[in-house]
């Protein structure tokens, strides 16, 4: 395991356990490395609003960095902001299906692969 694989499991734990500065702490050097799981968590983060503010145009500029930079876990974010549209993110059902599509062939499949398809 890379050092960046275990700073992102510490990362995690902290936001289960609610300490957001802490995984803030870790996350955002990551980030400034273009780390792409970094850019995913801190993006996932603005997503729901935890431990910084609910900020879904950040979101998505955080994941698809990621995503462009091989986070398929990314990918299926996105797919999800596009196919329901949250604040200030519009619905687009094509644009969703195309980053599930991509989540699948980067190996972040979450459901069964009708979802995907």
């Amino acid at each position: 395991m890379s050092d960046y694989e275990q700073q992102l499991i510490e990362a995690t734990d902290a936001i289960s356990n609610e300490e957001y500065e802490k995984a803030l702490l870790i996350v955002t050097p990551l980030v400034e490395k273009e780390v792409p799981g970094a850019l995913g968590l801190l993006g996932s983060m603005y997503q729901v609003g935890v431990g910084v503010p609910h900020d879904v145009p950040k979101a998505v500029e955080l994941l698809t960095q990621a995503y462009e930079l091989g986070d398929g876990v990314a990918a299926h974010n996105l797919g999800t902001i596009y196919g329901m549209g949250q604040h200030g993110v519009e619905q687009d059902l094509p644009k969703s299906k195309y980053y599930y599509r991509e989540a699948k062939k980067m190996g972040a499949q979450f459901a069964s692969d009708e979802f995907y398809e």
